[in-house]
């Protein structure tokens, strides 16, 4: 019995050790009692204990409940910097198609591999007839400056952002984290093989049990760190046109008159091509319309002409100007 109070005493003592360390909340409700609603009394150990479990026991009081090297924290040697680096490209081409297998094969070469893909602007409603793509690549860390050169190369980038985020600190947390739930772990283990009684067993077994959720957690959290931190994210957004944006640093006063006039010009063009497109082929909606409204027009005048009440009204105004004629000519002399 004494035995038993002793392997509960020092489950508890391993629990508290982890609670305190950062193993998780969940430690506190298994410290809380047993079955019965009895709290375990961990200050001094009982009659009957072996000396492994009163030397075990003795080193976790003495260390106030913290982990230290012994129990997993300290003992995580510190990892490299960790940094997830994210560039975003806008692009223009005049050679779509080209540009899209170029940025797909570079990718393929550089070991990376695409996580996602849009192009639109292939419906048939589309009047200008220019596509959009938006790509999503993911490249190896150790070569995304020569991804970036290469694929700048290809188009007309008109914009460029960098960004990175230094995960040195939260991956090193993710991975104490883990030592010290596996450390508890085989601690609890050691325990179960001790254990003599079901209460002894279910209580080890509940707190393994909630271990090893955390430890999948953890080490799913330390998979996406990895991935992040070796495969750079690239987003290509690419515009079809028909004429690049051109850029120059200093253009100039009369550059900059140039470039203006030429866009202005440009606009014009193009505005005058697009009503020329839309008046041609609307002709069939523009003489359709015209028939439409010289019908009703005709119509109307049929309609309008036949009522006894105009016909009267025209043959007084016939009458009234044949009379104004007739006052108007001279008497004859006799």
């Amino acid at each position: 019995m004494k035995r038993r109070y002793g392997i509960l005493a020092a489950v508890m003592a391993v629990l508290l050790a982890a609670g305190c360390g950062g193993a998780g909340d969940s430690t506190s409700a298994v410290s809380q009692s047993s079955g019965n609603g009895a709290a375990y009394d961990t200050a001094a150990p009982e009659e009957g204990w072996t000396e492994e479990e009163v030397a075990e026991s003795t080193e976790l009081a003495a260390d106030g409940g913290q982990i230290t090297a012994s129990t997993g924290i300290d003992g995580v040697e510190s990892s490299e910097q960790k940094l997830i680096k994210t560039v975003s490209l806008t692009m223009e081409t005049r050679e779509f198609d080209t540009l899209l297998e170029n940025i797909q094969a570079k990718t393929a070469e550089c070991g990376g591999y695409v996580e996602s893909s849009e192009i639109s602007g292939l419906s048939y409603y589309n009047t200008n007839g220019y596509r959009y793509a938006w790509m999503t690549l993911r490249i190896p860390a150790g070569r995304l400056d020569e991804f970036i050169t290469v694929v700048s190369g290809l188009g007309n980038v008109t914009s460029k952002n960098e960004s990175v985020q230094d995960v040195t600190l939260q991956y090193v947390d993710v991975e104490s984290h883990i030592a010290a739930l596996e450390t508890e772990e085989s601690r609890l283990l050691e325990l179960m093989e001790q254990a003599e009684s079901m209460e002894d067993i279910i209580t080890i077994e509940s707190r393994l049990s909630e271990i090893r959720y955390e430890l999948q957690s953890y080490e799913s959290r330390l998979r996406t760190y990895d991935n992040q931190v070796d495969y750079s994210t690239v987003t290509v957004s690419i515009d079809e046109v028909d004429r690049e944006t051109v850029i120059e640093e200093d253009p100039g006063f009369f550059g900059e008159i140039r470039m203006r006039l030429s866009d202005n010009f440009y606009e014009i063009g193009q505005g005058l091509r697009n009503f020329g497109v839309w008046f041609i082929s609307s002709l069939p909606y523009l003489v359709l319309i015209c028939a439409v409204v010289w019908i009703v027009v005709r119509l109307l005048q049929k309609l309008i002409w036949k009522k006894p009440f105009f016909r009267r009204k025209k043959k007084e105004a016939l009458e009234g100007k044949a009379e104004e004629k007739a006052d108007d000519k001279p008497e004859l002399k006799s």
